[in-house]
């Protein structure tokens, strides 16, 4: 599978800023800015003190993305169809596994501190 991993961090971090911005009125600093540190600053204990589910996906995509497993199911590690990650860029399950766990929440493992 050949994935556009620029175009999926751009729309991963694109839900990232928007569920920022709708529950917690911060917005993510724009790339190749040195940025407001205050607002980093906020951003970071945001992320760090609240329990948010969404956040959650959306930082371990992003991570996915920066080891080199992004696409890949964790559970199988068969890839991810492309268009399952089109419909939801922080899917981590393939259709087989996802329908296996269905009835299992998957234990989420924690994001480090900074971004």
């Amino acid at each position: 599978m050949t994935l556009n991993t620029n175009l999926f961090r751009r729309t991963i971090l694109s839900k990232l800023n928007q569920h920022l911005q709708e529950n917690y009125s911060i917005s993510l600093p724009r790339e190749g800015m040195r940025g407001d540190r205050s607002s980093l600053h906020q951003l970071e204990a945001v992320l760090a003190f609240r329990s948010d589910a969404t956040l959650e996906e959306l930082r371990n995509a992003l991570s996915r993305l920066e080891n080199g497993t992004y696409g890949i199911c964790i559970s199988c590690k068969r890839e991810i169809p492309v268009e399952a990650l089109r419909m939801d860029p922080a899917q981590r399950l393939c259709s087989t596994c996802e329908s296996r766990f269905s009835h299992v929440e998957v234990q989420r493992s924690r994001w480090p501190a900074t971004l």
